[in-house]
């Protein structure tokens, strides 16, 4: 309410983050698990017959993970940042404001770990191979530190833990019920993503080279476990979850939620499955190793692609109807603020960005769906309201918005009678019925209503 609305047309502020967020995570985690890869890899290599050979394709590997983690990283980073500012920009000023330093040391890590990796590549011949194994460990040792700090930031979003706006205790709300089990799943997906990304650069070797059962075998050692122990932390991070999260997931599986976000329970089994066909495509490539090409090695990355969208998605549906589960919800009102007396207020006059609109008039709605409906719906795009609205009534849409958040996965309306007809016709105009707020809010009797008062004025 105290910052200008982003309403994007289609799409959604909330479907732009994801979006981004979901090939930003995929670069992000290869970038850590890539760097443990290129560690363990120079200690194989230089106990193999073929090292020379080995270590030629590392640099080429090197490479590949250079452009591609720090050219789409910055990107997707840069891009992360620009539309969470503006999708829900309380949100954005909480965390900073609550995180600063925990920021502050991601940001010195994120420069650190590419100051090292370009040692690293730009040394790759100047550089003894025991300089070239501590700069591998210590660029894996660096990024994953940004890793252990953002884990904190993100879980702290669903389970905060013990912090409350009023303790302000900052390593309960980073060290919360889900940090350490989401850090182990993290920390596993990282090295079964830097196992996919090494079948990419593999499957460039010719087939009849005797290198390339080697190098696709040693790749398949870390997707295999890693692959195996996903299950157990995921299991481990689902324990940590609010109950009505767990509950939505597990009713919208039964088919029991009545529309209650079943696509949650889609996006948690789409990343299952992902991981069974991953688990399956690297056996197949560890059986057949010279059969493994380019175009099946990004196949198989983009499994993993599909497998991260979906937990993420997931993620980010758990914490509904919040942006800060139990302190603020999706469209940036204050839990705390959330009552009788404040909320039945006319929501425009604690709206500080937006025209003046005359009360009881489709502007006025469609200003109130700006302000509190389009951070999580779009009119007719993702989420469209004109669907979900489709079959309503005035009376009925008026009556919903007063109790919408009883479905669980809203927040409470804000505003008077006046602001809810207004809304309510506004909406109604998204599928062509043009009915006036005024009588939303004052219906005429109906022709039963009517009937049955001239009967009791003529009955003695």
């Amino acid at each position: 309410m105290n910052y200008p609305v982003w309403d994007v047309p289609g799409l959604g502020a909330g479907l732009v983050v994801a979006i981004i967020a979901i090939f930003h995570v995929l670069v992000s985690h290869i970038a850590v698990g890539g760097g443990a890869f290129l560690f363990v890899a120079e200690l194989w290599a230089r106990r193999q017959p073929e090292k020379e050979r080995i270590l030629a394709w590392l640099k080429r590997y090197v490479v590949f993970f250079l452009v591609f983690t720090t050219v789409f990283g910055a990107i997707t980073g840069v891009g992360i940042w620009f539309s969470i500012q503006l999708a829900s920009p309380e949100a954005t000023s909480l965390l900073i404001h609550q995180f600063v330093f925990a920021w502050a040391i991601e940001w010195v890590a994120f420069l650190g770990e590419l100051t090292v990796l370009y040692l690293y590549y730009y040394g790759w011949s100047a550089n003894p191979e025991r300089r070239r194994v501590l700069l591998a460990g210590a660029y894996f040792g660096i990024a994953w530190m940004s890793l252990v700090v953002i884990n904190g930031i993100l879980t702290f979003m669903l389970t905060p833990g013990g912090w409350t706006l009023e303790s302000h205790d900052i390593a309960a709300g980073f060290f919360n019920p889900g940090y350490f089990p989401a850090l182990g799943l993290r920390t596993v997906v990282m090295f079964l993503l830097a196992g996919l990304s090494a079948f990419v650069v593999a499957g460039r070797i010719d087939a009849k080279d005797s290198l390339k059962p080697r190098i696709v075998r040693f790749a398949a050692y870390w997707v295999i476990p890693a692959a195996v122990l996903i299950p157990l932390f995921s299991y481990a991070y689902w324990a940590t979850l609010p109950s009505l999260t767990t509950q939505l997931a597990q009713e919208g599986v039964a088919g029991l939620a009545g529309g209650k976000l079943e696509v949650m329970a889609r996006a948690l089994m789409l990343a299952g499955a992902t991981a069974v066909l991953i688990l399956v495509g690297t056996l197949s490539f560890a059986v057949r190793p010279r059969a493994v090409t380019m175009g099946a090695a990004v196949a198989l990355l983009g499994t993993a692609q599909l497998g991260i969208a979906g937990a993420e998605f997931f993620r980010e549906m758990a914490r509904k109807p919040y942006v800060v589960h139990g302190v603020l919800y999706s469209n940036a009102l204050w839990a705390k603020e959330a009552k009788p007396a404040t909320l039945t207020k006319p929501f425009l006059s604690r709206a500080h960005w937006h025209p003046q609109t005359q009360p009881l008039t489709r502007a006025r709605g469609e200003w109130i769906y700006r302000l509190q409906c389009a951070s999580c719906h779009t009119r007719g795009g993702y989420r469209s309201l004109e669907q979900r609205t489709a079959t309503w009534t005035p009376e009925f849409g008026f009556k919903w918005l007063e109790t919408m958040n009883a479905t669980g996965v809203m927040p409470p309306f804000q505003g008077d009678a006046e602001d809810r007809a207004a809304l309510t016709s506004y909406l109604l105009s998204l599928n062509g019925r043009k009915v006036d707020p005024a009588a939303i809010l004052n219906p005429p009797p109906s022709k039963a209503a009517v009937v049955q008062a001239r009967l009791e004025e003529v009955t003695p």
